[in-house]
């Protein structure tokens, strides 16, 4: 019953996130779903491959202190293009891209896994774009002593995946974020499957960039990384592995935590971000 409490107290929450407001952006041959709100300097939010492409409580707070973009990537929720991205390449030129559009010329940019992955990616291409960069869990980098688990494998197993992405397997958050089968209606499982044929689009052959750790010197502005303790996706080896290639990086590791610190360990996260953000 306490679990349930606690879902119904997130879902109000959620409905009381009102600086949030849906939007959409037409690039050359794309259209990009993008949620935004706030007031302050520009905050973009690069979201994971679960693909949390609506307006959250994690990112109504920030709208407190930044103006907050949420994009969706191409081929998550609403966002069209994803025929025109083949890897992770396509996807930072996609965002420098709609940056440009929405006439953001420096940012605060950060992003959770998959997201993190990107966000890194595109300040190694555009140093000079970032003011703050931050980076939560996230693929990228690859050392064979830490080999990620294998996400696909258990795709269909949501028991086995909330163990792979929670420290609290059967914790409020997990049950919530990451339903049984017979739980989701026909618009939540679509969503679901939509969202995992892209993430194996930009992932599956390899899910790294064997490029990546040479050019992360040349990222110019102060980095934050952090990673949940217990993550047993992308093992928190990595978290370290970022920081010896960026001389300017801190790491943050958060205790009790898994794969997704802003579900799991909201305040701590979003806390940690902001004051980053603002100093």
């Amino acid at each position: 019953m306490f679990e349930k409490v606690k879902q119904w107290a997130y879902g109000a929450r959620y409905l009381l996130a009102r600086r949030g407001e849906k939007t959409f952006v037409e690039l050359p041959g794309r259209r990009v779903q993008l949620w935004h709100g706030g007031e302050g300097p520009a905050f973009v939010y690069l979201h994971s491959g679960l693909g949390e492409t609506v307006w959250l409580p994690f990112h109504n707070t920030w709208a407190k202190d930044f103006h907050v973009y949420v994009p969706a990537h191409p081929g998550f929720a609403e966002s069209t293009g994803i025929e025109m991205i083949d890897s992770m390449d396509d996807l930072a030129l996609h965002y420098a891209e709609l940056l440009d559009h929405l006439g953001l010329t420096t940012v605060c940019l950060g992003g959770v896994s998959l997201g993190g992955w990107l966000a890194a990616e595109f300040a190694v291409r555009w140093p000079e774009r970032v003011q703050r960069l931050w980076i939560a869990d996230a693929p990228g980098l690859w050392s064979d002593e830490h080999p990620y688990a294998d996400l696909f494998r258990y795709a269909q197993d949501p028991a086995r995946l909330r163990q792979l992405l929670f420290h609290e397997p059967q914790g409020a958050m997990a049950t919530m974020i990451i339903r049984d089968l017979k739980q989701m209606n026909e618009e939540t499982f679509l969503a679901a499957y939509r969202a995992l044929r892209t993430l194996a689009r930009l992932t599956w052959e390899r899910p790294y960039s064997p490029k990546l750790a040479h050019r992360l010197y040349r990222i110019r502005c102060p980095v934050l990384i952090i990673w949940g303790e217990d993550d047993r996706l992308i093992p928190p080896a990595y978290a370290h592995l970022y920081a010896q290639h960026i001389a300017q990086a801190r790491v943050e590791i958060l205790p009790r935590c898994g794969h997704l610190p802003m579900f799991e360990r909201e305040a701590t996260f979003v806390e940690l971000i902001r004051d980053f953000c603002r100093s």
